[in-house]
């Protein structure tokens, strides 16, 4: 009876292996999708190019993840094999100084071109801004992805009060990681390759044949 207590006692006492759930969520619109453990919870959009605002447990740090998705087909002309170049050009170090222009003061950290987002390019950038919320000046430090995927771009930023930023970045890199896209381009350059070789026989149009087309 007493070794059976033992192993009781015992078995109670090793650490237990925490459980986090994770929700997951889609845009209707656009079909960006993304997941955020279940300590966090969505909270009403303030702007207008906002489709998802996500907040996170209430520590006196204040960290929230934002999503924006606004309507850009300035680019479309351009095959998606360009879509390296053309997120060098479109979301870059002069599209991040006039997003941040939004807040009363700012300073662009670090910034890299060549990064990822979903399934496409995207520029990476940390800054530091102030923001006013009535008449209280909030000071934040910011972690922020762009992309320009198809027509539309999509930015997504997770920030925290400067002083408890630390404490949620793993959390916040773990959410922008979880973003994905509706597909709109195809893996191949032009679709799918047809097999010449192996696939029956296939007929073109042209003036040579003796019935105006030859095959192949």
């Amino acid at each position: 009876m007493i070794l059976r207590l033992f192993i009781f006692l015992a078995v109670l006492a090793l650490p237990t292996v925490a459980k986090a759930d994770y929700y997951f969520w889609q845009d209707e619109g656009t079909g960006l999708s993304l997941t955020f453990p279940d300590t966090w919870k969505t909270v009403n959009n303030t702007n207008p190019d906002t489709i998802a605002t996500i907040a996170g447990p209430k520590d006196g740090a204040q960290p929230v993840c934002r999503v924006d998705a606004r309507p850009d087909k300035r680019y479309t002309i351009f095959p998606a094999r360009y879509g390296d170049s053309v997120q060098k050009v479109a979301v870059s170090e002069k599209f991040w100084r006039e997003y941040l222009g939004q807040y009363d003061e700012f300073e662009l950290g670090t910034m890299h071109n060549g990064s990822g987002l979903g399934r496409w390019f995207a520029s990476f950038a940390l800054a530091s801004y102030n923001k006013h919320f009535g008449s209280v000046l909030q000071a934040r430090r910011a972690i922020m992805f762009a992309s320009l995927y198809n027509d539309t771009l999509y930015i997504v930023e997770c920030s925290a009060l400067s002083h408890g930023y630390d404490r949620w970045e793993n959390d916040f890199r773990g959410i922008i990681k979880s973003v994905d896209f509706k597909k709109a381009f195809h893996e191949l350059p032009t679709g799918e390759y047809a097999n010449f070789l192996h696939d029956a026989e296939m007929y073109f149009w042209a003036q040579t044949g003796p019935e105006g087309t030859t095959a192949y």
